[in-house]
C-alpha cells in the first residue's frame, strides 16, 4: 500500500515539478527563487497527502479486512473455561456519563470489575460518581488520587498499580465510551495470544446525540474507523486509540507503564511495537462514543491532538524510527499519519507565500481573479518560457484535477458511503470545509508553541465548565484553544485576509477570511442561532464558486 502511495507521488513530482523548476532560470531575485522553492516543497507535501488518502481509501474498498489465526485457535466467544479477570477502567474528569458506565455493567462475561478513575475537581461530579458506585458496590469501585500529574496516562498508571496483578487484562474507556454487551467475550480471544498487546475495537458516533454540530460532523469518526483503521490493520501500523481496547497487563508492566504525556495512546503503541508486540483492530466489535457537541469542545479536542501529537513525535518517534525490528512502512505510517494532524501550519505558510510573498517578488505569481499569470508555451526554450507571458500554465486541467483531489480526497468515502443521503453529505462537507479554514490560525499556533516550548496540555473535551485563567501565572501551560486573545487574533487575521484578497484580486483568501471571522460567533452560539448555522456554509459555497470559475476558464485542449 505504501509503495503504491510513494510510486504515484513520485510520478506526480516528475510530471509537475519541471514546469515550476524552469522558472528558476528567470532574472528574479534570490529571495524570489527561495520563495518559489518553498512553494514547490509545500505543494509536493500537500500532493503527497492526496495520494495518502486516495491509496488508503482505495485499498479499503478493494481489499478485505485482515484475518487472524487467533480467531481459529482460541475460543470464540471466550467461554467460562477461559475466564481470566478483566478490569474495566473508566476515566473521567468533570465529564461523568451514567448511561455510558451502565453499558460497562451489562457485559455477558462473569469475571470483571469496573474501576472509575475519577480525576474530577468539582464536588458535583464526585457526588454523582459516589452515588452511582453505591448502587453497584460489588461491581464498581472508585479510585482517586491526590496528585493529578501525568494527565490521563498518570491516572491509568496510578490505578493499575493500586489494582495489582490480580487482573490479567484491562480495558480503558473514556467518559463517553459505550461498550457493546459482547465487548469482553469477543476481544479476549485476540489478546490470549501472548504476542498481541491489545485488541482495539471499532468506534462509531452515538446516533442519539442531539447537537447539530455533532450531527453535521460526527460521521467523520465512522469514516476513519471504516476506512483508515481497518486498512492500516492489514497494511500499516495498528494504533491503540486511547479507549475501546482490551489490553494485556504483562505488556504494560514490561513497557514500564503508559508514557505520561498527552498523546499516551500513540506513544504506547510505538513502545509496544519496539518491544516486539503488536496490536490488532477488530472491526466486528463496535463501541459508541460522542462527537464533540459544540464548536468550543471541538477546538479543545483539536488542541489536544495537535499539541500532543507534536510532543509525541518529538520525544518518541526517533527511537521508534531507529528500531530495526519495526518494518519501514509502519514507521512511515506513524510519521505520515501524525504529521497529517499538523498540516494547518504548512498550509498557512503556503497561503502567505502564494498570496503575499510570491506575487510581490515574482511577476508570474500575480493574480487575475482565481488564476495566476503564468506562461504555458512549454515548447519554447526555458529562458524564453519564463520571460514571455502567453497564457496560463498553473491552472491547466491536470493541476485543476489535483486541486480538486487535494480539497476532497479525505472525504471521498462520505460521497460514496452516504450517496443516498445528499442532505448528510451537504451538511458534513459544509462543516468540514468550514472547520478546515477556521482552525488554520489556532492550529498553527498550537504547533509553534509546542515546538518552541516543549510544553503541552490536556484539555478535557467533555468538560463543560468555564474556568478563569491567570495568564501571567503559566501562560504556556494553559489551554489556548478558546482564549479571548486567540479569537481576537483569528478575527484580525480574517479581516487582514479579506482586505488582502480584495486588494490583490486573490479570491482564494476569501473563504479563509470569512471562516476566521465567523469563528467567534460559532463559539458563542454554536449552531443554535439560525444565521450562524447557515453562515458556516459560506466557505464551502465560496470554494465551489472559485472552483467553478477556474474550471470554466481552463484551456482543456
Amino acid at each position: 500500500m505504501f509503495l503504491t502511495m510513494l510510486g504515484m507521488w513520485c510520478l506526480c513530482i516528475l510530471y509537475f515539478n519541471p514546469r515550476f523548476i524552469v522558472l528558476l532560470a528567470g532574472p528574479e531575485s534570490i529571495a524570489a527563487k527561495i520563495f518559489l522553492c518553498i512553494f514547490l516543497i509545500l505543494l509536493d507535501l500537500f500532493w503527497f497527502y492526496v495520494f495518502f488518502h486516495l491509496t488508503i481509501i482505495g485499498f479499503s474498498y478493494f481489499f478485505q479486512s485482515k484475518s487472524y489465526p487467533a480467531k481459529e485457535v482460541f475460543p470464540k466467544p471466550c467461554n467460562e473455561d477461559c475466564n481470566p479477570s478483566v478490569a474495566l477502567l473508566y476515566t473521567t474528569r468533570n465529564d461523568f456519563q451514567e448511561q455510558a458506565l451502565l453499558t460497562h455493567l451489562n457485559q455477558d462475561y462473569s469475571r470483571y470489575h469496573i474501576f472509575v478513575l475519577d480525576d474530577s475537581d468539582l464536588p458535583e461530579y464526585k457526588a454523582r460518581i459516589d452515588d452511582f458506585s453505591a448502587l453497584y458496590p460489588k461491581k464498581v469501585s472508585v479510585i482517586r488520587r491526590l496528585e493529578r500529574g501525568g494527565f490521563k496516562a498518570g491516572n491509568l498508571n496510578n490505578a493499575l498499580r493500586k489494582i495489582g496483578p490480580e487482573y490479567e487484562f484491562f480495558s480503558v474507556s473514556d467518559s463517553d465510551t459505550f461498550l457493546p454487551q459482547n465487548y469482553i467475550t469477543r476481544l479476549l480471544p485476540f489478546i490470549s495470544d501472548p504476542a498481541v498487546a491489545f485488541a482495539q475495537s471499532a468506534q462509531r458516533i452515538d446516533p442519539k446525540q442531539e447537537s447539530l454540530f455533532a450531527q453535521f460532523l460526527g460521521i467523520n469518526t465512522d469514516i476513519h474507523f471504516k476506512h483508515y483503521a481497518s486498512t492500516k490493520n492489514r497494511f500499516g501500523f495498528v494504533m491503540w486509540y486511547g479507549h475501546g481496547a482490551l489490553m494485556r497487563r504483562d505488556v504494560w508492566e514490561k513497557i514500564g507503564g503508559f508514557p505520561e504525556i498527552v498523546t499516551e495512546d500513540l506513544a504506547y503503541s510505538m513502545l509496544v511495537r519496539q518491544a516486539g508486540y503488536s496490536g490488532v483492530f477488530v472491526d466486528e466489535v463496535v463501541c459508541r462514543e460522542d462527537f464533540p457537541p459544540t464548536y468550543k469542545q471541538y477546538r479543545k479536542r483539536n488542541e489536544k491532538w495537535i499539541r500532543g501529537t507534536t510532543e509525541c513525535l518529538l520525544k518518541f518517534f526517533p527511537s521508534f524510527f531507529k528500531c530495526p525490528s519495526v518494518p519501514w512502512f509502519e514507521k512511515m505510517d506513524v510519521l505520515v499519519s501524525g504529521v497529517s494532524l499538523l498540516l494547518d501550519f504548512p498550509f498557512l505558510c503556503f497561503m502567505i507565500i502564494t498570496g503575499i510573498l510570491l506575487p510581490f517578488s515574482f511577476p508570474y505569481f500575480q493574480f487575475q481573479g482565481p488564476m495566476f499569470k503564468m506562461p504555458v508555451l512549454i515548447d519554447k526554450a526555458p529562458l524564453v518560457l519564463v520571460t514571455q507571458l502567453k497564457a496560463n500554465l498553473f491552472w491547466s486541467w491536470d493541476i485543476f484535477i489535483m486541486m480538486l483531489l487535494a480539497v476532497f480526497a479525505p472525504i471521498i468515502p462520505v460521497f460514496i458511503d452516504y450517496r443516498r443521503c445528499p442532505r448528510q453529505i451537504a451538511r458534513f462537507t459544509g462543516a468540514y470545509i468550514y472547520c478546515f479554514f477556521a482552525l488554520q490560525f489556532v492550529s498553527s499556533f498550537h504547533v509553534l508553541i509546542t515546538l518552541f516550548t516543549g510544553r503541552t496540555v490536556f484539555p478535557v473535551t467533555g468538560e463543560k465548565e468555564n474556568k478563569s485563567y491567570d495568564l501571567q501565572k503559566d501562560w504556556v501551560g494553559l489551554s489556548h484553544a478558546n482564549l479571548n486573545l486567540i479569537f481576537c487574533g483569528e478575527f484580525l487575521m480574517g479581516i487582514f485576509f479579506l482586505i488582502l484578497g480584495l486588494a490583490t484580486y486573490n479570491i482564494w483568501f476569501l473563504p479563509v477570511a470569512f471562516a476566521l471571522c465567523i469563528s467567534p460567533f460559532l463559539f458563542k452560539w454554536n449552531m443554535d442561532l439560525t444565521i450562524v448555522k447557515y453562515a458556516v456554509f459560506l466557505p464551502l459555497v465560496m470554494t465551489l464558486g472559485i472552483i467553478y470559475f477556474i474550471g470554466r476558464g481552463l484551456p482543456w485542449m
